[in-house]
Parts: C-alpha cells; structure tokens; sequence
C-alpha cells in the first residue's frame, strides 16, 4: 500500500509539472519580442502597402520597398491586437481604408535581429500624413 501511494504521488508530481510545462510554453513564445528584434533600434523603411490585416494576436501591414539596388523587398511589420488598437481608438474600416493596398508610407518600427524584412510596428504615416502613430507592436508600451 504505501509504495502504491508513493507511486501516486509521482505520478501526481509529473503529472502537474507537464501540465505547467505545457500551459507555460505559449506564453514564452508569444512575448519573444526582445528575442527576435532589436528594440535598441529604430529605423524607417518607405514603401508601398500591399495588404493590411486586422488580426489576433497582431495586426500585421505588409508593404514593398526598393532597396539601393533596385529590388523590391516584402516587409511585414508586427502591429499590436486589434483590440489595443480599438482602445487607441482605430476601427478597423478606418486602418482598413487608410492601409489599403497601393498607399505611400513611411513605416518606423525595430528591426528583426536576424536581418529579415520584419519590424514590430512603431508608427506609420501615410503620404498625405495620415500617422497610426504611439502604437508600439508586439504588446510593447511606446516609450
């Protein structure tokens, strides 16, 4: 009987550590914003929007840019939840309209670490000076 009891304690041991293990890893791999980009960085890329997507966890704005040789480089940039951005008092059909493909725009954000055409959204602002502006992406706080 008590090696039983022993037994069942183990395994309610193991049991509860996989269990946080596995509830733990998503929020570990959702707020990985200081991994993947450089946050002592800013820069601005313009560009053309090509589509813009109101999403959970994050709005993404995808656009093109030439590069100094004259190639078209795809770049993303991570906006924050449609919900903080409802708070900052955007609507969708307002960023929808707005970003809509085709627009002029100057997008600031901090560059991925590994050199990809990726930002997390700082601001952006539009040819005719429209700014979705103090909306810091991947759930940061704008300093």
């Amino acid at each position: 009987q008590m090696e039983d009891r022993m037994k069942n304690r183990v395994l309610v041991v193991l049991a509860v550590t996989f269990s946080l293990l596995v509830i733990s890893i998503p929020v570990f791999a959702h707020h990985g914003t200081g991994i993947s980009y450089d946050e002592t960085k800013v820069i601005a890329v313009k560009g053309v929007v090509t589509k813009f997507a109101w999403l959970n966890p994050h709005s993404q704005l995808y656009f093109d840019a030439t590069d100094e040789k004259g190639t078209v480089v795809h770049w993303a940039a991570e906006m924050r939840a449609p919900g903080n951005l409802t708070a900052q008092g955007y609507t969708r059909r307002e960023l929808s309209e707005k970003l809509k493909p085709g627009t002029q725009i100057t997008v600031t954000g901090n560059p991925s670490k590994a050199g990809a055409p990726v930002v997390v959204f700082v601001k952006a602002v539009t040819a005719d000076g429209y700014c979705v502006c103090n909306n810091a992406g991947g759930g940061r706080d704008v300093k």
